[in-house]
């Protein structure tokens, strides 16, 4: 008896799962209506101080991207050589709330100098540029902003 109870228990149970409607509403990801986040200007060029290692050498700033969806956007800012498509990029800072991001001079200088290295180019202003990618998730591809150039002259590390 006891063992009949249990199984009308769970047949109903199964019912009433299979009898509930959700009440969300299902929201999609749509590429063609997301727009990528937008980097504003910077100066042409800097020279980097030692004395200065603690300031910082460029604040960047941006419109953050424009998604069709409340989400959860994660922001990296990107740098590499001029000209290099980003193949090498180093990701300077990543965030899921600001729109702006003060790179310290000693910072700025450390990835110039690794950039100079492993392009095997002398210790010389260097042309760079940044980007923004802005990623949702794994399974979608990520939105790139404009690119920002400027030429950098680092000091000796």
């Amino acid at each position: 008896m006891k063992r009949c109870s249990n199984i009308l228990m769970l047949v109903l149970f199964g019912l009433a799962l299979l009898s509930c409607e959700s009440d969300l509403k299902k929201v999609h990801y749509d590429e063609a209506s997301s727009q990528p986040a937008i980097l504003f200007p910077i100066e042409a060029s800097y020279v980097l101080d030692v004395l200065q290692a603690d300031a910082p050498a460029i604040t960047f700033t941006w419109q953050k991207p424009q998604i069709n969806y409340p989400a959860s956007v994660t922001t990296d800012l990107q740098i590499d050589v001029a000209g290099n498509h980003f193949e090498d990029a180093r990701t300077l800072a990543s965030t899921k709330t600001d729109n702006a991001y003060a790179l310290s001079t000693a910072d700025l200088n450390s990835v110039v100098n690794q950039l100079l290295e492993v392009n095997g180019l002398s210790m010389d202003a260097l042309s760079v540029e940044f980007r923004l990618v802005s990623t949702l998730s794994a399974s979608q591809a990520p939105l790139y902003s404009n690119v920002v150039s400027t030429l950098v002259t680092p000091y000796a590390e």
